[in-house]
């Protein structure tokens, strides 16, 4: 009798909870003390029901690796692509100032380079016409009064000051007038023709200057966090020709488009003279494709690697190491998302070791113990191997492998629920890893969770997806690969609760001769499209029961 009067039940490990003792000793997994368990108490494995245990050895064999969770700079390479716009500002559209005719061009092609004041048409109005011989009578009667209103009547038909100034020099047989260009650029449009009847308001040209560009691009919503105004930002375009363009971050929308949750982002680039003399001389054209490298600032923060998040319906989760071969499911919070690690604000603290490797086989155990495989109260047993034993007082099972430090034990095998086999459920959560590597454009996550893949289930009728050079290869293995699997799953849906299917509208965009809403299982509620990865994220809808 110990502890207060209580009748002791027998030792068991803290840190490997099937094994137990009938007398105090040592654990013959880790070394550790054993810890009495008293009658009416609650032993290791149900003080800690978030803990899945390996037998000796297991790690090794399922290729359970870990990481340390450590305070690092959070690297984030936002990789974008746009478009070379020329800058709204200093955009013109030429308008008819007054209803009449285009007599003559001057200019008959879009992309010619103008000065301002030049002619671009000559052009013929009545009203016009009438006003410049009221104007130029008001000067011949010395009418200074009806002169001066005359001449502002002139300017508002669109006449400048130049041309107001030589219309008392005009002879009777003049009656067309000039359309001078506003100001020096590249005509960027060209609306009308000669021998064309414009009305007052019409659209005749639209000038551009092409000396200070716009690159713009689209940012998501997880990129968001990254970005501020004044950040470096480099372009690149084909044209260029292995150059690339260095400028700033000028202005981040606040607006963020309803459909695809995406904000637009403008960099304002100087575009350098070119020595083809090309656009007034200016390298980039108007309309051009660009990409470009946003050089994000990277804070340290405390980050573990993205293979060791996993994303079941109740949330972000990882493994922590706690002893080799004991492993403790936490919940996290996550914040920012680098190229290679995801910033953690609860769950984990410095120093301690995640799983990044073999996880989806630990996550299935932890399933397969909520389903059923557990002990009377739902709690964890070890994985069901050869060697797997659990330690029960007085059974007649084999003893404890010889050599191991305290006293005589023996085991009793543990056992595997029925409904769901470990197998199925190992093979889905590796197939899903495949999914998130491709959700988040990581190639080689996605190679190393293919090489994971364990045998397929009977009657699934797809080869597994190969490693790839490349994520457009990469998602179009594993489209048809995962096409099929849904269609194996869906039948058996209501025996795996947890799993979500999803399916993607704009799949066909994976290659010639793809689908449209092609789908994919997830354990994640939470919807990462792995057909259109980063760039569209949370594009597509849930396939319901």
């Amino acid at each position: 009798m110990e502890g207060g009067g209580r009748r002791v039940l027998y030792y068991q490990s803290p840190m490997h909870p099937w094994v137990k003792s009938e007398r105090p000793g040592k654990c013959t997994v880790c070394g550790m003390d054993l810890v009495a368990v008293y009658e009416g108490g609650r032993d290791a494995a149900q003080e800690h029901a978030d803990l899945v245990m390996l037998p000796q050895g297991s790690p090794t064999a399922a290729g359970v690796r870990t990481s340390s969770a450590r305070v690092v700079p959070l690297v984030r390479t936002l990789r974008v692509a746009g478009m070379i716009e020329d800058d709204d500002s200093r955009h013109r559209i030429l308008s008819a100032y007054v209803a009449g005719r285009i007599e003559k061009l001057f200019l008959n092609f879009e992309g010619a380079d103008v000065e301002e004041g030049q002619p671009l048409a000559l052009f013929y109005s009545k009203e016009l016409l009438g006003a410049a011989n009221e104007y130029r009578s008001a000067l011949r009667q010395g009418n200074a009064a009806l002169a001066a209103a005359g001449e502002n009547r002139l300017r508002q038909l669109g006449l400048a000051a130049a041309q107001i100034a030589q219309v008392p020099k005009r002879v009777e047989s003049e009656v067309t007038f000039e359309i001078l260009a506003p100001r020096s650029g590249t005509v960027t449009k060209r609306h009308v023709f000669e021998g064309q009847y414009v009305s007052e308001g019409e659209k005749l040209f639209e000038i551009a200057d092409f000396s200070v560009m716009w690159f713009q691009f689209v940012a998501y919503e997880q990129d968001l966090p990254f970005l501020e105004v004044g950040q470096k930002v480099e372009i690149s375009t084909p044209s260029l020709a292995g150059r690339s363009l260095r400028s700033t971050i000028k202005f981040i929308n606040p607006n963020l488009d309803e459909a695809t949750r995406s904000a637009r982002v403008r960099v304002e680039v100087v575009n350098p003279v070119s020595p083809q003399g090309r656009h007034r001389g200016h390298e980039m054209l108007h309309k051009l494709s660009a990409q470009a490298v946003v050089e994000v600032a990277a804070p340290e923060v405390l980050a573990v690697p993205h293979s060791a998040v996993l994303w079941p319906g109740s949330g972000p989760r990882v493994y922590v190491e706690l002893a080799p071969g004991t492993y403790e499911q936490r919940r996290v919070r996550l914040g920012r998302v680098g190229d290679d690690s995801m910033e953690v604000l609860e769950g984990v603290k410095e120093g301690e070791k995640v799983v990044v490797s073999g996880n989806m086989l630990i996550d299935g155990q932890a399933q397969l113990n909520n389903l059923g495989g557990g002990d009377a109260s739902g709690h964890a047993h070890a994985l069901e191997q050869p060697a797997a034993a659990t330690l029960v007082p007085g059974s007649s099972a084999a003893t404890a492998p010889a050599g191991n430090a305290g006293p005589a034990q023996t085991m009793v095998p543990a056992t595997a629920p029925a409904t769901v086999t470990p197998e199925v459920l190992a093979y889905l959560k590796a197939a899903a890893a495949v999914g998130e590597a491709l959700a988040d454009d990581q190639l080689a996550a996605y190679n190393g969770a293919v090489r994971l893949l364990p045998p397929g289930p009977e009657g699934l009728r797809a080869p597994p997806p190969a490693e790839a050079a490349d994520l457009l290869g990469a998602r179009r293995q594993f489209l048809v690969w995962s096409e099929a699997l849904v269609e194996w799953v869906l039948p058996r849906r209501a025996g795996v609760p947890g799993l979500h299917v999803f399916r993607c509208p704009m799949s066909n965009q994976v290659g010639p001769g793809a689908p449209k809403n092609a789908r994919w299982l997830q354990w994640s509620a939470q919807l990462r499209n792995p057909y259109m990865g980063q760039e569209m994220l949370s594009c597509g809808t849930e396939v319901r029961p």
